[in-house]
């Protein structure tokens, strides 16, 4: 991979955004060769077919970007259940309370190897997951499902072993949604969600899955678009400095990837404004921002953070950090050597033994001699 050292592509390396259809739109070509962006993500609008999804990726890595360039994040959000952008002959999971209940690290790591496994098929080589938040609300509107268990000792164990699955696969892994957000009542695709818990009160619940993750050298953790006025009254965490700096970075001493949450989301748009959440992010800690992609590539947001580089808003050398952090996760997990043969994707999809694990996991039955006393994952 190159060195780079031009302000616009160094800023580029900082941006995952979608797009719409099943092969690479002109303006999102355009964008991966004037910007050098990041990476991309995948959702429902993108997927065809299991072989369509590998030429994407095909696309996406030999054809759009320059050979010069770092290799693109071909992202996705995959964790079971109602996250699941994939369709068949991909293994269909249940949500991730299933696998709470039957408390198997061990089935957690082979949970995480097989959805792997079937992502890197495709050329996918990041995935969101898992989520490691504690579910202390039930009536969360949004997690409902999506979390292993109330216990957060429990969350941080199944949360290490699907990360470890996951990584050892191939795939960068990504905990989400620091620092917690399994006791919010509002949902922040649609609004701002507040919570008022004390340094203390995270630190004995929803922080401990995270300690864990951290420990088991997991890729990425993202940011939650939560204002928690006991760390920060004016910003939630993916826009606060008083949140990711003392916190993440330097209590917790976690040295890796932090990513963003959707940045269109209107908990930030509404209340903030996208290009000075943009600046925001970036300057409070977060690494890579990540866009759906709704309203195109966000060419303005980028804009921003080189003008705040400019203006010594933000520092160079913060940049160049966050760039170098991208660049060292991606010569593990996204480097290829050649385009994926789509002729063989199937082979690596559905299988006997995939469907078997995802059947016990629906059933929330535990496989014989599954644990043998062994946690450390």
């Amino acid at each position: 991979m190159s060195q780079i050292q031009d302000l616009k592509t160094l800023v580029g390396q900082l941006f995952i955004v979608g797009f719409d259809g099943f092969s690479v739109p002109q303006e999102f070509k355009k964008a991966i060769q004037e910007y050098k962006l990041g990476g991309t993500i995948y959702f429902k609008r993108n997927v065809q077919s299991s072989t369509q999804l590998a030429e994407l990726s095909n696309e996406l890595q030999f054809s759009c970007r320059n050979p010069s360039s770092p290799f693109l994040f071909v992202s996705i959000d995959h964790e079971g259940g109602k996250v699941d952008r994939l369709i068949k002959p991909f293994t269909k999971f249940p949500g991730s309370e299933n696998l709470g209940e039957i408390n198997s690290p061990k089935m957690g790591f082979q949970f995480g190897s097989i959805i792997a496994k079937e992502l890197k098929a495709v050329g996918i080589n990041l995935n969101f997951a898992p989520v490691v938040d504690v579910n202390t609300n039930p009536n969360n509107p949004v997690m409902k499902e999506r979390m292993f268990s109330s216990d957060p000792e429990i969350c941080g164990k199944l949360g290490s072993a699907i990360c470890r699955g996951i990584q050892k696969m191939g795939v960068a892994s990504v905990a989400k949604h620091f620092p917690g957000h399994g006791d919010t009542k509002v949902d922040s695709h649609f609004d701002l969600p507040r919570i008022d818990k004390s340094l203390e009160e995270l630190d004995k619940v929803e922080l401990i899955p995270f300690k864990r993750m951290v420990r088991s050298r997991v890729e990425g953790i993202m940011t939650a678009h939560i204002l928690n006025a006991a760390l920060d009254p004016d910003y939630p965490a993916t826009l606060s400095e008083k949140t990711i700096q003392p916190l993440l970075r330097q209590s917790m001493r976690y040295s890796k990837l932090i990513f963003s949450d959707d940045m269109e989301m209107k908990a930030i748009t509404d209340h903030y404004g996208a290009d000075e959440a943009a600046v925001l992010a970036v300057k409070a800690g977060c690494d890579v921002l990540i866009y759906r992609g709704d309203k195109g590539v966000p060419v303005s947001s980028m804009e921003s953070i080189i003008k705040a580089v400019e203006s010594k808003k933000i520092s160079k050398a913060q940049i160049e950090a966050s760039v170098e952090r991208v660049l060292n996760c991606k010569k593990v997990y996204a480097f290829q050597k050649e385009a994926i043969d789509v002729k063989q994707v199937d082979q690596f999809i559905g299988l006997p033994e995939h469907l078997k694990l995802a059947e016990m996991i629906i059933n929330k039955e535990k496989a014989p001699d599954t644990d043998s006393g062994n946690t450390d994952f």
